[in-house]
């Protein structure tokens, strides 16, 4: 289990989101193993959702990504989405590097 820190910016997030956001973070170490806590900003910008996410890993750079959407579960599939595309993108770049 990964510590998850969850930050409101100007607006109310309900139970259902958060556990939301708790649920596709416990997925991410699947991706890369090295995840060690994920962080999440939620804010309201206008009409629209937005939500960052910062992952922290072991001996490498955090992972941001952002999502926006017409409410908070549309940002979080949104952002989910891109945090599974750069964590997968970071680990086959570690293993095509150890092979050759």
């Amino acid at each position: 289990m990964i510590p998850i820190r969850i930050t409101a910016q100007g607006c109310e997030i309900s139970q259902d989101d958060r556990e939301h956001a708790d649920a596709l973070a416990m997925r991410w170490p699947r991706f890369d193993p090295a995840t060690m806590g994920a962080s999440f900003v939620f804010q309201i910008e206008g009409r629209s959702c937005t939500v960052e996410a910062i992952v922290s890993r072991r001996r490498r750079q955090p992972a941001v990504a952002r999502g926006q959407g017409q409410n908070f579960r549309g940002a979080l599939d949104e952002l989910d989405d891109h945090i599974k595309r750069i964590l997968r993108r970071d680990r086959t770049k570690r293993k095509e590097f150890r092979i050759s």
